[in-house]
């Protein structure tokens, strides 16, 4: 083998190693960031559920302020049992389900209206694709308790859409329950709609007062906060700075028994929170 052709094998051999390395890099960044979807947001609401529950025992019956916690939603077939707050933003969804602005309490006439998260911060609408006609929708109030009866299957039905979550009977009292579908997509949304138990009559309706986002939280989709913008470039940077810096220090003669665990200490911390901040840019009812 000339010299030449050994040269040109020696950097082709050093570009698939790059290539490689840098491959398994991106894949296993990947996997952690479906991981902190799955189940490091699941902690975050985890905190703030049981912050909304402790906030129920002392609050005192009237209309909810935005933000506060409404009562508690319970629908037996697919297992949730989640405190509801009283806003659908991307930070009132991090909680828990989120109750519309201008939509009625539960309980009264109109359409309550509830937007949750279908596979992050504790996916309490995942499995909303599995309601039937007759399932029961429970909620616990300062007001009392009031069921609604699951009134047909589930319907897919466009993002922009917003007049689902609107009341247009005000002699009716329903229940609408809207999500992302399918999952890990903000393509179009899956609504199920319920009753009023005719056992219980329905009181007039009540509404706390904040800005509608009605349209925001059914058409939002990818990149729909730029203001992280700034944060997630800075923190990718920061990551970035801190595997260079430990390959510097490898390079200098430092043991990788200690750089890196020492680094991997700094990276997680700083990786947990740049996730944080990326998912800021995913759609809000994802």
């Amino acid at each position: 083998m000339s010299l030449s052709e050994h040269t040109s094998g020696s950097r082709l051999n050093k570009t698939l190693d790059i290539v490689g390395r840098t491959l398994i890099g991106i894949g296993l960044f990947l996997l952690s960031f479906v991981a902190y979807q799955l189940w490091g947001t699941g902690l975050a609401e985890s905190r703030s559920q049981s912050s909304l529950s402790t906030q129920f025992q002392s609050q005192k019956p009237g209309i909810p302020s935005y933000g506060g916690v409404v009562g508690q939603i319970e629908i037996p077939a697919i297992d949730v049992k989640k405190w509801i707050v009283a806003g659908v933003d991307y930070k009132s969804l991090e909680r828990g389900p989120g109750l519309f602005p201008k939509s009625p309490l539960p309980g009264q006439y109109g359409n309550v209206a509830l937007a949750g998260h279908r596979t992050t911060y504790g996916a309490p609408f995942g499995r909303i694709n599995e309601l039937n006609t007759g399932d029961i929708i429970r909620f616990v109030t300062k007001q009392g308790t009031f069921v609604y009866n699951v009134n047909g299957p589930p319907k897919i039905i466009a993002a922009s859409e917003v007049s689902v979550v609107k009341t247009t009977d005000t002699t009716r009292s329903i229940v609408t329950l809207v999500s992302c579908h399918p999952k890990w997509t903000s393509e179009k949304r899956i609504i199920v709609v319920g009753e009023l138990q005719s056992s219980i009559t329905p009181q007039p309706a009540t509404t706390f007062v904040a800005k509608d986002s009605s349209s925001e939280v059914l058409s939002e989709g990818w990149f729909h906060d730029p203001s992280v913008w700034p944060m997630v470039i800075a923190l990718a940077l920061l990551l970035v700075a801190i595997v260079l810096a430990g390959l510097f220090a490898i390079r200098k003669g430092f043991s990788r028994m200690i750089v890196y665990p020492v680094d991997l200490l700094v990276f997680l911390p700083v990786l947990y929170f740049f996730f944080e901040q990326l998912t800021h840019l995913l759609p809000t009812n994802l």
